[in-house]
C-alpha cells in the first residue's frame, strides 16, 4: 500500500513524535513517503527519508498566506505524481493544506486528517475554519474518544466520518535506558515528576505547585521537565513560594530515564487531547496520578485505575492522591507500576499502527 504522510515539522512536539512512531511501523510493510514543510537540524526517526518542502513558518499575514498557498501547490503536485492509496495529514496546518489540495485534485476520498488536541483549545475563528474544511476529507481521526465526541459537538462534523485512534506507545528496552546517563541521575530515585509544555493554564502548573506544596515536608523533590511560554512565570512562582525542592530541568530529548527513576508522575492539566507522558510513564512502570481532564487520561487509565484520577482544579484531591501513592510500601508501588505498564501496552505501536491501516482500507476511495 502506498501512503503519503504530511506533517509541518519533524521534531520537538508530541504530535511529531506520534507521527514518527507510526511512520516507522508503516515503513516496515508499506511504501511510505514523508513530506514536511520544514526539516531542521534535528528530526525524529521516521523510518524513511523526509522530503523537505523548505516552506517554514512565517511571520506576518501576507507571508503566512503565501507560504500556505505554496504548500497547497506542493502537496497537489506531489500527490499528482505519487498517487497514494491514502494521504495522512498530521496536525492542523497539514490538514488544512491537504484538504485544499485534495479539493483541487479530486482525492478527498483518500484523505485522512487528524486532531491531536482538544478542539476547545482553538479560537472560535480557527475552529470555524477547520469545521468547514474538515467536512471534505474521507475521515477525521481524533486522538481520543473524547476528542472525537467534541469534534462532533463543537465543530458539528458528521459522525460517520469521525474516528478515534489513540496515540501509540513506543516501548523502550530497559537496557537502553540504563546505558544512557542523563540529568535524572543527579537525583535519588523516587522523585515526583511532571513532564510537558510549560503552559500555566492548560497544563495546570499552578495546581501542580499547590498540590506539591500541600504534601508533608518529608515529600520527595519535584522535577519539572519541559519548556514553554510560562517558563519565566514558573521560575518566579517557585521562588515566590519558597519551594526549594522544585527543580526545573528544561526540555529533555529522552524522558525514559526520568520515568524509570521517578516514584510518581503527575498530570495536573485542565485540558488534554490524549496525554502522551501519562501513557509513556505507565509504559515504563512508573506510578501515576492525573486530573480527570477532558480528554485522554480517563481513557488511558481505564476503569480499573479510576482511583488514580482526581477532579480538575481540585488541589486538595490531587495532593491527597499524590500522598497516597508516595506512601505505598515499595512492593505495592512496584505492583501498581507493573499493572499500569500492562495497561499501557494495549496502546503498543504495532497495534495502533494497524488500526490506521484498517481505517485506510475502509475508505471508499481506496483500492483494496
Amino acid at each position: 500500500m502506498k501512503l503519503l504522510l504530511v506533517i509541518p515539522t519533524v521534531h520537538g512536539g508530541g504530535a511529531e513524535q506520534v507521527a514518527a512512531i507510526l511512520a516507522r511501523e508503516w515503513s516496515r510493510v508499506h511504501q511510505l513517503r514523508v513530506v514536511a514543510w520544514h526539516v531542521g537540524a534535528e528530526r525524529f526517526d521516521f523510518g524513511v527519508p523526509i522530503e523537505d518542502l523548505r516552506l517554514p513558518a512565517q511571520n506576518g499575514l501576507l507571508a503566512k498566506l503565501r507560504a500556505f498557498r505554496l504548500r497547497v501547490q506542493a502537496i497537489a503536485e506531489i500527490e499528482r505524481g505519487w498517487q497514494a492509496d491514502a494521504v495522512l495529514a498530521f496536525m492542523d496546518e497539514a490538514g488544512l493544506a491537504c484538504t485544499l489540495a485534495a479539493l483541487q485534485g479530486g482525492w478527498c476520498q483518500r484523505l485522512i486528517v487528524s486532531m491531536h488536541h482538544n478542539p476547545l483549545w482553538l479560537g472560535r475563528a480557527r475552529r470555524v475554519l477547520m469545521a468547514c474544511c474538515y467536512r471534505w476529507p474521507a475521515a477525521v481521526v481524533g486522538v481520543s474518544q473524547g476528542v472525537k465526541v467534541e469534534m462532533a459537538r463543537s465543530m458539528r462534523l458528521p459522525l460517520e466520518r469521525l474516528h478515534s485512534i489513540p496515540n501509540p506507545l513506543a516501548v523502550t528496552a530497559p537496557e537502553y535506558v540504563l546505558a544512557h546517563s542523563t540529568m535524572a541521575d543527579s537525583f535519588d530515585t523516587g522523585f515526583t515528576l511532571f513532564a510537558g509544555r510549560l503552559d500555566r493554564h492548560t497544563k495546570g502548573l499552578d495546581i501542580l505547585l499547590a498540590a506539591h506544596a500541600a504534601l508533608p515536608r518529608s515529600r520527595p523533590p519535584l522535577l519539572i521537565v519541559g519548556d514553554g511560554p510560562d517558563r519565566d512565570w514558573l521560575a518566579a512562582e517557585i521562588i515566590r513560594q519558597g519551594l526549594q525542592d522544585v527543580h526545573c530541568m528544561g526540555w529533555q530529548a529522552d524522558l525514559q530515564p526520568f520515568y524509570r527513576r521517578a516514584g510518581l508522575l503527575v498530570v495536573s492539566s485542565r485540558f488534554e487531547g490524549w496525554s502522551n507522558v501519562l501513557m509513556e510513564a505507565m509504559g515504563a512502570g512508573c506510578p501515576v496520578v492525573s486530573t480527570d481532564c477532558p480528554y485522554g487520561p480517563a481513557e488511558i487509565l481505564g476503569s480499573a485505575f479510576h482511583a488514580q484520577l482526581s477532579p480538575v482544579e481540585d488541589v486538595p484531591a490531587l495532593s491527597a492522591n499524590m500522598a497516597r501513592v508516595l506512601a505505598l510500601p515499595e512492593a505495592e508501588r512496584k505492583a501498581l507500576g507493573e499493572a499500569l505498564r500492562e495497561r499501557a501496552l494495549t496502546f503498543a505501536a504495532p497495534l495502533v499502527a494497524q488500526r490506521w491501516i484498517e481505517l485506510v482500507r475502509s475508505l471508499p476511495g481506496v483500492v483494496r
